[in-house]
């Protein structure tokens, strides 16, 4: 009878091992490598990917919680931008913070050659402008950096503060980010000089063009969710927008959604990957 079960036994035992082996063929996965195709099979297939989007966001709050939730968040989030958000036009809503607590982040355009402003830049910063004196106790980000190709003396950036001061804008109430090429650092970079020198700070009203706001709003609400998360400081949201309002003869809605992924790939830090999306380049994940 002794001799039986230990017979049971060590096949228990080895049944056991050999599932465990099946397991452990299939290593988890990194979290980085998830988000990056998350943000991929979104990006490429917008609604088409829905079931595989929500099997990776299960996939990635296996593997770490608390990216999990933080990126569950950070999707519905992207949908709300590109499909349910309001763009205002002409003024902001007028229910935001009165006080300091909120900025007005107006978003820089590429510059002319020779270094000087772009219609389309001249007509964001009358937006901006007008939201200012909307909100006369908000601070306002000007963000941008040198994008002139014959002219590197200049940025986005210190032009539209040159602006906004000769039309009666406080200087104590400019912020200037110089250094971004991109939207995604236009995000990253102003968000640290928030936290480095104006903490009071909680409340963003984007400022762009219109077939910008979207794009905008989700870039720097990824960024202030993503960095608030992974470095323990303050959440920031953006919380209302006003629009340039242009004709978009230059982007389609998925080159739209192309650009926003370049820009997420980014804020995640694959600037590789996300170069390959600026520049239209890319291979699509198979579905």
């Amino acid at each position: 009878m002794k001799k039986a079960i230990s017979v049971y036994l060590i096949i228990a035992i080895l049944m056991f091992s050999f599932a465990g082996c099946g397991q452990n063929s299939a290593p988890a996965r990194e979290a980085d490598v998830i988000i990056q195709d998350i943000i991929t099979y979104h990006g490429c297939y917008d609604h088409e990917a829905d079931t595989k989007v929500g099997e990776l966001l299960d996939e990635l709050s296996a593997a770490d919680s608390k990216q999990g939730s933080l990126w569950k968040k950070i999707m519905e989030y992207w949908e709300y931008a590109n499909n349910e958000m309001s763009v205002n036009l002409d003024k902001l809503p007028d229910d935001l913070p009165k006080g300091s607590s909120l900025a007005v982040a107006v978003l820089g355009f590429e510059l002319n050659d020779d270094g000087t402003m772009k219609d389309e830049l001249v007509g964001r910063l009358n937006t901006a402008l007008k939201c200012a004196e909307q909100y006369p106790n908000a601070y306002v980000i000007c963000t941008g950096g040198g994008t002139a190709k014959d002219n590197k003396k200049v940025t986005e950036a210190g032009l539209m503060g040159d602006w906004l001061k000769e039309h009666g804008l406080s200087e104590n109430r400019l912020i200037i980010e110089d250094q971004s090429l991109t939207t995604a650092q236009n995000a990253e970079f102003s968000y640290k000089i928030i936290l480095d020198k104006y903490p009071g700070i909680n409340s963003i009203a984007i400022v762009s063009s219109s077939y910008h706001i979207a794009w905008g709003s989700l870039l720097f609400e990824a960024e202030f969710m993503k960095y608030a998360l992974e470095n323990n400081v303050p959440e920031i949201h953006v919380v209302s927008n006003c629009a340039y309002k242009t004709s978009n003869e230059t982007y389609k809605e998925s080159e739209i959604l192309r650009w926003e992924t370049g820009g997420m790939l980014q804020l995640v830090g694959n600037n590789e990957l996300a170069m390959k999306y600026y520049t239209n380049e890319y291979e699509k994940p198979a579905l």
